[in-house]
């Protein structure tokens, strides 16, 4: 849903349903019911407030923001999800956010399609949810403290060991809900952390490299793992691409 404001002081709503919303409505069975909504704020940009202050850059944002369309597909449709807090949380002293723990000097992970030599096909992940400035003894409000992480990737492409999504959407998305239980000895007292393994083997095919390849290289596919604090809304993007090994 996009709220559509162009000059003038009446706000046009236009809405559409996701993909998946339209599935549940094509069943004709009951499926489709509206439980919850989100909104984004994926358009605004905030570096306004800094450079021209709060109240010039808070009318420079709500007069000269180009406001996107709606898009049908809910795993790109908001990037930015605003969240409510729940009581009895009064005052916001610290949003954490997410960090790839083991991430070392690489800025992504790569994979090869079938295992040959020097080539991965699996790569283990750990993700921390993190906190700037703030002691050992420091203790994260429960209320935004991730104890569970949201996996989506690209189920023709990667999985979870051991693990099965919670859903799969028309788009064959996979959805992964993983547990985040609390560390010992972390950067604060109840720091968590989420470990899994995506891999390729036995995935992809000759087929997924024809539709998904890259332009101008067919042998090489770029994909992304998506990780979101279940609680904090706080969203990670992990760059992935896959190699076809061609036999000499």
């Amino acid at each position: 849903m996009g709220f559509l404001n162009h000059a003038t002081n009446n706000i046009i709503i236009d809405a559409v349903l996701t993909e998946r919303g339209r599935e549940y409505l094509a069943q004709n069975n009951g499926a489709f019911k509206i439980e919850s909504f989100s909104f984004g704020d994926d358009e605004v940009d905030y570096t306004l407030l800094e450079k021209y202050g709060i109240s010039i850059g808070k009318e420079k944002i709500e007069k000269n923001t180009p406001i996107f369309e709606a898009n049908p597909n809910e795993n790109i449709a908001l990037k930015h999800q605003c969240f409510s807090l729940p009581n009895p949380l009064t005052r916001l002293e610290k949003l954490p956010y997410l960090v790839w723990e083991n991430k070392n000097e690489r800025a992504g992970i790569s994979l090869s399609d079938v295992q040959g030599t020097g080539t991965e096909v699996q790569s283990d992940i750990v993700i921390r949810n993190f906190v700037d400035n703030v002691a050992t003894t420091y203790n994260l409000d429960a209320n935004i403290n991730d104890n569970k992480m949201i996996i989506r990737m690209h189920n023709d492409l990667l999985r979870i060991s051991s693990v099965e999504p919670s859903d799969r959407d028309l788009n064959n998305i996979a959805t992964y809900i993983l547990p985040a239980p609390t560390i010992g000895g972390g950067s604060f007292s109840n720091q968590r952390e989420s470990n899994f393994t995506v891999f390729t083997n036995g995935i992809v095919t000759s087929d997924d490299f024809t539709k998904y390849g890259s332009v101008g290289n067919v042998n090489l596919i770029n994909t992304k793992i998506q990780i979101i604090g279940q609680s904090s809304g706080s969203s990670l993007i992990i760059p992935v691409t896959i190699t076809r090994q061609v036999n000499n």
